[in-house]
């Protein structure tokens, strides 16, 4: 297959969010992303008056097989529950060796957390000007820190790359929380390290 795969290209905006060619869009809101957040009564609250739009990706058309690469285009929307802010769920990638990934900040200004399965706790800035790279033995989740902005970016890995969302809220160590207006990393009253 990839001896006959053609060149292509992808236009993309970031304001309005576009991406063409793209085979599958995911939308998660705060219903289907309720149990990544710590207060669950702010959680009902909010979504007793809606269901707000989190996180958008936009994945383009790459073959799932060995020796490909593809590239999304990803939206954080600002927000927060509770002290918490919007954030994606966080998963880890199946494959430990051969699944990295890399983050060009377009827009916003977030935290991108990351663990590996030992438990060590990692963040990078995310902000335009800035591409973070994402062993394939780290846990990732990113944190949209800014108020008003999404905070959007472009992930490129291995088209073969499964992420397992096993690796659940409950198994980051550490959460980001707003305390006098300022983003800070806490510890996760919820973690279980499954030990």
């Amino acid at each position: 297959m990839a001896e006959s795969f053609l060149p292509f290209s992808i236009d993309f905006s970031i304001d309005p969010l576009s991406f063409e060619p793209k085979d599958e869009v995911i939308r998660r809101t705060m219903s289907s992303m309720k149990e990544a957040f710590l207060d669950q009564q702010e959680v009902e609250n909010q979504l007793a008056k809606g269901d707000p739009l989190i996180v958008e990706v936009l994945m383009a058309p790459m073959p799932k097989e060995k020796g490909f690469m593809t590239v999304n285009i990803n939206a954080v929307y600002p927000g927060m529950v509770g002290n918490e802010y919007f954030m994606t769920m966080g998963h880890i990638h199946s494959d430990p060796v051969n699944d990295p990934e890399v983050y060009i900040t377009m827009k916003g200004e977030g935290m991108l957390v990351l663990q590996n399965r030992e438990g060590h706790v990692h963040v990078e800035e995310m902000r335009p000007g800035k591409i973070n790279y994402i062993p394939s033995t780290y846990a990732h989740r990113c944190v949209n820190i800014g108020q008003n902005d999404p905070l959007i970016y472009i992930g490129v890995f291995p088209s073969t790359t499964e992420r397992d969302y096993t690796f659940s809220a409950k198994s980051f160590k550490e959460i980001v929380v707003a305390e006098n207006g300022k983003p800070v990393l806490v510890p996760n009253p919820r973690y279980d390290d499954g030990k």
